[in-house]
């Protein structure tokens, strides 16, 4: 089995990743050697330790498909266990969950033909006999003597009282029998971290000497890697008790131990468990011996690795007399990547992180499942309502107001989005439209045009490269309250056009629109669209 690229996809047990869209592997590469270093220096010093380093990145950013990939690529060169500690915050103590997948997961990757007995059963029992006292002081329950020893006979005068209450508890009595169990829990907790630590010490080194057949080396290095991904999802008790653990107990020369959160929820949740003035942020400095921000950017690579473009279907599109325009494409990849460009604009406009974005994306891909047949939908008039609907609520109520009163003097602050001509592209499109006569008249809610007045359309190569919002939508409104009369009139003449000169790029984009019949479906379908996502939704 050889070592996959991250320019190609892969399968993750039986869960399959796409390939490296967002150049992930220029961080691994570069958290690979850095922390392979940094722990190679702190094996040399006197104070030996474990190096842990919080991955930090915002939900929807692609933690875990970077932290899976990464450790993928890793464990053919290292020791390498991966941890989800969301799917496991269901158990009682973190410090089970790392210690049965680090038993587990090492020792599918050791040479099994070189393993001793003895030693098989010393790790396969790693931790049985001392995690019990390991676990009784970090919970700090004190047990083991009688507290009826802690009480004495009271005098002979007092011997009349009732026999419940003939016994007075010595206190001096009760604190050292307290200090004395406490002592011996103490001694009996360093000595068995000590022990577990030890043996862990003992399969790291045997996982990097003798790895399975089925690996590319025939000996890994130092250091090994636990990756735990997820915590800030995790219950606040467990995800502060996985840190104490990491700190405390795995605290082991030789190991790595990458954290992958997105940090400010994980302080909220810290703040969960100690209050609102607490500071999680020095707190979790204590755990952190360094932190890597994982850089992310809204992107159509972004929007299409998290969301199901597969609704773009343009044969499914068209079978269905369904149009978006102006996205009038005859490729899948083409109109896919069209929307998420566009996407990516409007995100851009309102500074949407991220998780905002997917959402968006999500809701978006939900509402083109949802057009009836038969229907021109404009995308980018629905893709900013539905964005504004998310996210920024009182916009929206102010730009419907504005489309039901059909007077645009609302501030041009807000609609400061511009619409590329490279993403319209409307020019091209009308031309791939009306060159193909099958596809073209197969959309029966078009106008039936006289040749003249297509030829006409098509002599105007403008490129719309600087609409803004605020005229896109004033034109759209304009043309979804014009009379379906134009054929009486001439399709051009509509738009105070004759033929002759210049024609405006606002009477253009009219034109299209027209051509195209997103007269022929309500402001009322736009938000019914919008509505019905509501419960489909994931945001």
């Amino acid at each position: 089995m050889s070592k996959k690229g991250w320019n190609e996809g892969i399968v993750i047990n039986g869960v399959t990743f796409p390939s490296d869209e967002l150049n992930r592997k220029q961080d691994a590469d570069l958290l690979t050697k850095i922390l392979t270093r940094r722990s190679n220096v702190i094996s040399q010093s006197a104070n030996k330790s474990s190096y842990v380093i919080n991955v930090n990145a915002e939900w929807g950013a692609g933690k875990t498909y970077f932290i899976k990939r990464w450790a993928e690529d890793l464990k053919y060169d290292y020791p390498v266990v991966y941890i989800d500690a969301w799917s496991n915050d269901f158990m009682d103590s973190p410090i089970i969950t790392v210690l049965a997948e680090i038993q587990e997961q090492l020792l599918d990757s050791i040479n099994k033909s070189c393993l001793p007995r003895d030693k098989k059963k010393r790790f396969k029992n790693i931790g049985i006999s001392i995690l019990p006292k390991i676990l009784a002081a970090l919970v700090k329950r004190y047990g083991g003597f009688d507290i009826e020893d802690l009480f004495v006979e009271e005098s002979s005068e007092e011997s009349e009282k009732p026999a419940s209450t003939n016994k007075t508890l010595d206190l001096s009595a009760a604190m050292e029998a307290m200090a004395t169990q406490a002592f011996k829990e103490h001694s009996d907790y360093k000595s068995g971290v000590k022990e577990l630590k030890a043996t862990i010490k003992e399969l790291i080194k045997f996982a990097v000497d003798n790895p399975k057949n089925s690996l590319s080396v025939n000996k890994r290095s130092y250091p090994a890697f636990i990756f735990i991904d997820e915590l800030d999802r995790c219950r606040p008790t467990y995800a502060v008790e996985m840190l104490e653990a990491i700190k405390h107990i795995f605290d082991i020369e030789g190991l790595v131990i990458v954290v992958s959160t997105h940090t400010e929820e994980l302080q909220h949740t810290i703040k969960a468990l100690y209050g609102n003035n607490f500071n999680a942020d020095s707190y979790l400095r204590r755990f952190f011996d360094t932190k890597y921000h994982l850089d992310v950017t809204v992107s159509p690579s972004l929007l299409e690795i998290n969301s199901d473009f597969s609704i773009l279907n343009h044969d499914d599109l068209n079978e269905k007399n369904i149009l978006l325009f102006p996205f009038i494409s005859q490729n899948n990849e083409c109109l896919k990547r069209q929307v998420s460009s566009l996407l990516v604009s409007i995100s851009n406009w309102k500074k949407l992180p991220p998780r905002s974005s997917i959402q968006l994306a999500n809701r978006l891909l939900t509402s083109i499942e949802l057009i009836d047949n038969e229907k021109s939908i404009d995308i980018v008039v629905l893709s900013v309502l539905l964005c504004l609907y998310m996210f920024s609520k009182s916009e929206y109520d102010y730009l419907y107001s504005t489309l039901c009163g059909k007077k645009f003097n609302f501030d041009h602050n807000a609609t400061t989005l511009r619409v590329s001509g490279e993403q319209l592209n409307i020019p091209n499109s009308l031309e791939k439209m009306t060159s193909n006569s099958n596809n073209f008249y197969s959309f029966k809610q078009l106008l039936n045009l006289s040749g003249y007045d297509k030829q006409a359309l098509l002599r105007f190569e403008k490129n719309f490269s600087d609409t803004s919002i605020y005229t896109y939508f004033k034109d759209f409104s304009e043309v979804l309250n014009r009379e379906d009369s134009i054929r009486n009139v001439g399709f051009l003449n509509t738009f105070n056009y004759d033929g002759r000169g210049s024609i405006s790029d606002s009477q253009l984009l009219q034109a299209y629109m027209t051509f195209f019949g997103i007269h022929k479906v309500s402001l009322e379908y736009y938000l019914d669209l919008i509505n019905l996502t509501n419960k489909l939704s994931d945001s």
